[in-house]
């Protein structure tokens, strides 16, 4: 009788939190938040999903104004605009991937995985291919127009992280040492994994190679090409990157 009644309790308990959630809906997304959430419910039913989520996005305006669909389920929000060619592709609960968005997988295939409350920007493409990967931290931003190709290595980006338009993320290299060959016939190489750990900001414009770490913490400046491992809590600017400081250098002492 007492595990029943701790039972009911427990039922009464999430109820109780639902209605309280509910409550809040309104405040928290417009007076269209039912709409928003009665379609993105439907937006991954088969063949009919891109539609509801079409419907989804009619009372908002276009672009960032749009993020309340990613937040209002649990399911993530997928443009009706974005093109997705990536059969191992897995998307966390609160992702927002938006409009022209790209996520391919080419030969040989690849992986695209994707943490919870990752945004992928308008114009971003994210390609894989020949076994190589592409994974994204929790709560990590991805800006307009960028490209991140996991070809045979992966691109491994960590939780928090910003990065700002135009940048690029480059796991493999042509090569080019037989002069009797057209260096697009030459195949491709790779010098390994480009890993990008949490609460890092890649500038605008910034280019990043193979086989390089950029360590927590640290931040890329605008159009650097960055080549070899940056240590955590760095500033590195320029090409080829280089170091300039450590973020909190010269910080006066508390109570000063």
């Amino acid at each position: 009788m007492s595990s029943d009644a701790g039972i009911e309790g427990d039922r009464g308990s999430v109820w109780q939190d639902r209605i309280s959630r509910w409550r809040h809906l309104p405040k928290q997304y417009g007076r269209w938040w039912w709409w928003m959430w009665v379609t993105m419910q439907l937006s991954d039913l088969p063949l009919v999903g891109r539609f509801f989520t079409w419907l989804a996005g009619l009372p908002l305006e276009p672009y960032r104004k749009r993020w309340p669909l990613a937040r209002i389920t649990s399911k993530p929000y997928v443009s009706p605009k974005a093109q997705i060619a990536c059969r191992d592709l897995h998307l966390g609960e609160g992702c927002f991937i938006d409009d022209f968005v790209t996520i391919y997988s080419g030969r040989l295939g690849g992986s695209v995985m994707l943490d919870k409350g990752v945004y992928i920007y308008r114009g971003t493409i994210i390609e894989v291919g020949g076994g190589g990967r592409v994974i994204i931290g929790e709560g990590t931003h991805i800006q307009a127009n960028c490209n991140l190709n996991g070809y045979l290595g992966s691109v491994q980006i960590g939780r928090q992280v910003m990065i700002a338009p135009h940048c690029g993320f480059f796991s493999y290299q042509h090569q080019v040492d037989d002069l009797s060959l057209p260096m697009c016939k030459q195949g491709i190489t790779s010098k390994g994994d480009i890993v990008i750990e949490d609460d890092v900001w890649v500038g605008t414009g910034a280019k990043v190679m193979d086989g390089v770490r950029i360590g927590r913490g640290a931040i890329i400046g605008a159009n650097a090409v960055v080549t070899k491992d940056v240590p955590p809590y760095s500033i590195a600017c320029g090409v080829p990157a280089q170091v300039v400081r450590k973020r909190g250098a010269g910080k006066p002492p508390e109570g000063a």
